[in-house]
């Protein structure tokens, strides 16, 4: 596809008013591969949510806790309301008008991405405590008595139950480096490419 669109613009303004809409027309063709390669990237990141879920499920059971079951159902829960989240997350990519022209529709579906992904990041950050809470609660009063060292088997490690609520700040903090890192990489990688080629139809219109 570059080197179609290469080969036209080096042609020269031999016939300018055909050679215009043939490298627009290319360039309107590239924008919509890309983003349908892109938007099929952001689909398995959806769908992967499902065995996820099911393995922290199994992940319960193995642990052989009182009410196993309740508590994997408990734990499945946020996994399943991602995904349908998603999957309308997906849409709303779907939806986005490519008969625009290329430059509008790749800027429509940049400002779409990173507004997504900054959703996410967020959404994540603060599932953190939620989910953490009610597991460190029950564990607090089921365990009442007991030390740190003896509810997870750590000699030494003799710090009154109540420390168990630490670990909420501690995951939440820990939780936000890792979203932001993973938020730049991601939105790089996933805009690099259409900044490249917005950056071309720019170039093309001077």
């Amino acid at each position: 596809m570059d080197k179609s669109i290469e080969n036209i613009w080096k042609s020269g303004y031999v016939n300018k008013q055909l050679i215009l809409p043939k490298i627009e027309k290319m360039y309107d063709q590239k924008s919509i591969s890309y983003v349908e390669k892109m938007i099929a990237g952001f689909k398995w990141e959806v769908y992967i949510l499902l065995p996820s879920t099911a393995l922290i499920f199994l992940f319960q059971i193995w642990l052989e806790n009182d009410n196993a079951i309740i508590w994997g159902c408990i734990s499945s829960i946020p996994g399943i309301l991602w995904f349908f989240h998603g999957k309308e997350q997906l849409k709303s990519l779907k939806k986005l008008d490519y008969l625009l022209c290329s430059y509008d529709y790749l800027v429509s579906i940049r400002a779409k991405l990173i507004s997504i992904r900054k959703y996410n990041r967020n959404l994540a950050i603060f599932s953190v405590p939620i989910l953490l809470f009610p597991m460190v609660l029950y564990t607090y009063y089921n365990q009442a008595g007991k030390t740190i060292g003896e509810i997870f088997g750590v000699n030494d490690f003799n710090y009154p139950t109540i420390c168990l609520f630490l670990l909420l700040p501690v995951f939440t903090f820990l939780t936000a480096i890792i979203a932001h890192v993973n938020f730049k990489y991601v939105v790089t990688k996933t805009t690099t490419g259409i900044d490249e080629i917005i950056s071309e139809i720019e170039e093309l219109r001077k």
